[in-house]
């Protein structure tokens, strides 16, 4: 008879969340109903609680009751579970034949009924049909629900969503739950699917695709084979993301790792499960997607041929950790190199995986990525041996029973998988579960009566053997000598080695911490390879100063080294550093070191996630594509919008800190932005709407504030509130670019003047401002929305002088409309002051609810209004202009002001001495010469707003308390002062 083999782990482990289905007040769809079944609850309001993190449930229950019986039954082990980890996991404790244990642990690591979670956020209009106090969904989208459900298993709920479509503030005027009064945004529910993972994977994309085709839009599936679908998508998605823009389609692909976790699926009654892998969606346009998928078939044959595989081993159990607990991580790295990992069935004793790809260079990648996700999995193991040996007494043994009680215990607690065999306990996990799992059994009085010897089992890439020996094992000797542990390095396959570290007692775990400290910490980043023989220096010296300064390596790739890795952590990373862990906090400020040498607008690369709704996406992607390619060239980024399968919202720019805000703000001017505006029913509204003089109103609207209105009059709308007695209101829907936001407020004003001229009641509007319909086109602004930029402005002679200056939609948006993006972040060699208000003739006009900047005209261009101060200033300082002595005589002698200038530093200095009776020359300035562009402060600290705070209170300062101090200068001889200035810029070089 073969040895007993029993192992006890607990799954989902603590580190994962669980979910299950919600309470029965949202509308649910179950998987094993028919649509006659469905008890539909129209009369309940939609839940708002989100999934609950239970397994306890008596449904879950009875699952397990029915897997553990079965697993029995088929592989004739003895299974006993309870439930772990305060109800949100199982443990189950497996005895038998080891062949028979490790079969029966992969069913039910693939079937245990543990609920996973997706949620689609959807506007409610989609798919309700009376989105107001009594939801009811669209009897098509009721029927397409049940079907999804039956086919994949999954169960679908819809709740209320709290989430608004963008975690964006909205603008001044627009509220997100406004009810009955003013603008809102529109509401959303969520779908929430729950299920297996497959089948929760499965169904998010069929409704996706029910969701595309309820818009309008064409739909069609083709099969490929699933080893080509992340290779066609090419590295980071790129090749898919060219092909949706080129065709304006949305292209979902199934899960590289369906077909793992959860019972088998079909797209239809008689398909297999092959298939179902298979599939890959696409909406849009009718003869977009006949496009989107020849050129997928073509781009399949031609890589097909050129496929490529690599077959590497890694420890079985450390495989079903990646499976089940690392699975957005293995999609991650197929992803970002374009490569396909084969995985064998979960549980078996297969330690091969096979990468695909058509390039080495990725498949390496891949690898080394896969084996750096091993490095975090360790093995343990605690042998008892008898105290003294003797070939006449059978050596001492443990009672089973007594065993499977004690690992059941410790996995418990730890969270680690605990097998006991031969009379040896082995522990797999994390470390901290690994170490945590030791000391428990070495505090078990039973083991007391044994010898016993730890072993700790640490896996490390090659390239990392050097690193952690030291210079003739130095550091391997210290430890051995220190702690009296061995340790040894074991070669376990081309990429990966083994060091295995052994002793008696609790010295081991000493010995473990010690070797822990000199395992290798390191971040990577991008650094042109420009900077890189400057940072680097003759002869090393530079980089090696700041190596020896931190105690960290650093090493520089050129093209031809990228190139064959790869990237490092990230795929652009062409710079990696490497420290001891104990000296890993020194990684962060080697980084910032090198960084000092590069310019601001190519250092820090950074993922900036900006949300815009799914909808938009397939525009954004195809129509506008144009404006995106011309955002990445001008801020040097990158946009990578998300994987639809995903149905996120989240769009990632990847581009230098710097760049990035710059870059968001640009691409969401080319985001639209809906809000609606609910009115009570009225008999007279249709009418009015149908009339001329409503569409000559929509006209000037869209003409002048590029504000489109369209009414919805005909059927109830969602923006009714909950309690309304009525049978729903009517509303208007509000549509504009993003940028053009400010102008909401005032076209829902000039549409309230309408009705109310045509005696249409309306709600009472949420502003407490007045109407202030006359004169003024922009009195009713409200203020810039500054949320939209980077806080690091600056003025630059591009950002004014460029510019028309009496366009009135440039007016409120000239940071961002600047044609040349880059040089809102070169920072000018003066530091600006901006000085606090005291009267009303600066730039800044009006009262708090009216100011707003107007731009003014360049010096010299013959416009006839004042020139603002700082522009006067700006042109002292560049002395670049041929009429500068000219033009400043003639506007020191106009009677005005100069508060709210932003002087010089050094001109503050020297005009504030310009009464006094002194002769003495003004001082050296303080600031860099004319030449220097300031490039070596960061652009935060040598940058100041080109315009004063919108805010509240007094603009934001930013110099010396001296400076501070400064305010208006007068003149009793204005003849005498316009010779001092003509002196005093003399002296200083201008």
């Amino acid at each position: 008879m073969d040895e007993l083999y029993t192992t006890s782990f607990t799954y989902p482990g603590p580190r994962r969340s669980r979910h299950i289905p919600s309470s029965s007040s949202s509308l649910d769809f179950a998987a094993n109903q028919n649509s006659s079944d469905i008890p539909f609850p129209s009369h309940k309001s939609f839940s708002n609680s989100h999934l609950a993190e239970d397994v306890s449930g008596p449904e879950a229950t009875e699952q397990i009751a029915k897997l553990a019986m079965l697993a029995m039954t088929l592989h004739g082990c003895h299974v006993s579970y309870f439930l772990a980890d305060g109800g949100r996991g199982w443990n189950f404790t497996v005895t038998g034949a080891y062949q028979q244990v490790m079969i029966t642990r992969g069913m039910i690591l693939k079937e245990c009924p543990i609920q996973h979670r997706a949620a689609i956020k959807v506007t409610r209009s989609e798919i309700l049909d009376s989105p107001s106090s009594k939801p009811a969904l669209k009897p098509e989208v009721r029927r397409r629900l049940d079907d999804i459900a039956s086919q994949t298993l999954a169960h679908i709920a819809v709740v209320n969503s709290p989430l608004s479509l963008s975690n964006r503030t909205p603008p001044d005027g627009i509220s997100s739950s406004a009810g009955w009064s003013g603008l809102e945004t529109e509401r959303i529910c969520e779908l929430v699917i729950t299920g297996a993972v497959d089948s929760v994977d499965m169904a998010r994309v069929r409704l996706l695709v029910m969701l595309d085709e309820l818009s309008g839009l064409h739909s069609e599936m083709c099969e490929i084979d699933k080893k080509l679908h992340t290779i066609i998508a090419g590295r980071k998605r790129s090749s898919l993301q060219s092909i949706q823009e080129e065709t304006a389609t949305n292209v979902y692909l199934p899960s590289p790792l369906q077909g793992h976790l959860g019972p088998e699926l079909s797209v239809s009654p008689g398909d297999s499960l092959g298939k179902t892998s298979s599939v890959i969606w696409i909406t849009g346009e009718f003869f977009g997607v006949q496009r989107a998928r020849d050129m997928l078939y073509n781009v399949a044959a031609t890589k097909a041929k050129s496929i490529i595989s690599r077959d590497t081993a890694i420890l079985p159990r450390k495989l079903d950790w990646m499976v089940t607990d690392r699975t957005e991580d293995l999609k991650s790295i197929m992803n970002d190199n374009a490569t396909f990992i084969q995985f064998p069935p979960l549980g078996s004793s297969t330690s091969l995986i096979s990468v695909f790809g058509d390039n080495r260079v990725n498949i390496q990648r891949t690898i080394r990525s896969i084996m750096q996700l091993a490095c975090q999995f360790y093995v343990g193991s605690f042998w008892l041996l008898p105290v003294q040996f003797s070939a006449l007494l059978p050596p001492p043994t443990l009672n089973p029973s007594q065993v499977t009680t004690l690992i059941k215990q410790i996995s418990l607690t730890t969270g680690a998988e605990v097998v006991f065999k031969s009379m040896c306990f082995e522990l797999h996990g994390f470390e901290h579960e690994v170490r945590a799992a030791v000391g428990m059994i070495m505090e078990l009085d039973i083991i007391k009566a044994f010898h016993h010897e730890i072993r700790f089992q640490i896996e490390l890439a090659n390239e990392h053997r050097e690193f952690i020996s030291g210079k003739k094992n130095g550091k391997i000797n210290k430890i051995m000598q220190t702690t009296n542990v061995k340790i040894k390095f074991e070669t376990f396959n081309d990429h990966n080695f083994l060091i295995d570290v052994s002793g008696p007692d609790g010295v081991v775990l000493q010995g473990l911490t010690l070797l822990q400290e000199e395992l290798p910490a390191e971040i990577s980043f991008h650094v042109p390879e420009a900077y890189h023989k400057r940072i680097i220096g003759v002869g090393g010296r530079s980089i090696q100063r700041i190596m020896k300064k931190y105690g960290v390596y650093v090493k520089f790739s050129n093209a031809e080294e990228f190139a064959a890795l790869g990237g490092y952590n990230d795929n652009d990373d062409n710079v990696i550093a490497r420290t001891p862990a104990k000296n890993a906090l020194n990684l962060d400020n080697l980084k910032q070191s090198v960084m000092e040498l590069v310019n601001p607008k190519d250092k820090d690369f950074v993922n900036e996630t900006i949300s815009i709704p799914r909808r938009y996406h397939r525009t954004l992607l195809g129509e506008k594509a144009i404006f995106i390619h011309d955002i990445e060239t001008k801020t040097n980024s990158k946009v990578r919008f998300p994987d639809k399968e995903t149905a996120s919202d989240v769009v990632t720019i990847f581009g230098p800190e710097s760049q990035v805000q710059i870059a968001a703000a640009m691409l969401l001017d080319h985001v639209p932005f809906e809000a609606d505006m609910a009115v009570p029913r009225s008999s007279d509204l249709p009418r009015v709407c149908n009339s001329p003089e409503f569409g000559s109103l929509v006209e000037r609207v869209k003409r002048e504030l590029q504000v489109s209105i369209t009414p919805n009059v005909n059927i109830p709308t969602m923006n009714g509130a909950a309690g309304s007695e009525s049978l729903g209101d009517y509303s208007f829907k509000f549509r504009c670019q993003r940028s053009n936001t400010d102008f909401l407020v005032t076209a829902r004003e000039m549409l309230e003047q309408f009705l109310h001229n045509h005696n249409i009641r309306v709600y009472p509007s949420p502003t407490s401002h007045t109407h202030k319909r006359g004169d003024s086109f922009a009195d009713a602004f409200p203020h810039f929305d500054s949320k939209l930029l980077s806080t690091a402005k600056t003025h630059h002679e591009s950002a004014d002088f460029g510019r028309p200056v009496h366009d009135p939609d440039r007016r409120l948006r000239m940071a961002s409309s600047s044609p040349d993006v880059k040089a809102l972040f070169n920072a000018p060699a003066y530091i600006y002051n901006l000085e606090e208000q005291d009267d009303g003739q600066g730039a800044y006009l009006g009262n708090s609810s009216q100011d707003y900047w107007t731009p003014m005209p360049p010096i010299g261009s013959g416009i006839p209004s004042s020139v603002s101060a700082r522009q006067t200033e700006d042109a002292l300082k560049r002395g670049s202009d041929s009429l500068l002595e000219a033009k400043l005589r003639e506007q020191i002698s106009k009677p005005r002001t100069l508060n709210n200038r932003a002087q010089s530093l050094d001109l503050t200095y020297s005009l504030s001495r310009i009464t006094e009776s002194s002769g003495l020359p003004p001082p050296d300035s303080p600031t860099n010469s004319a030449n220097d562009t300031g490039g070596n402060s960061s652009p935060i600290s040598a940058t100041a707003p080109s315009f004063p705070s919108v805010y509240g209170g007094r603009p934001a300062v930013i110099g010396t308390s001296a400076q501070r101090g400064s305010r208006t200068i007068e003149f009793d001889n204005e003849d005498a002062a316009s010779d001092e200035v003509t002196r005093v810029m003399h002296n200083l070089g201008l």
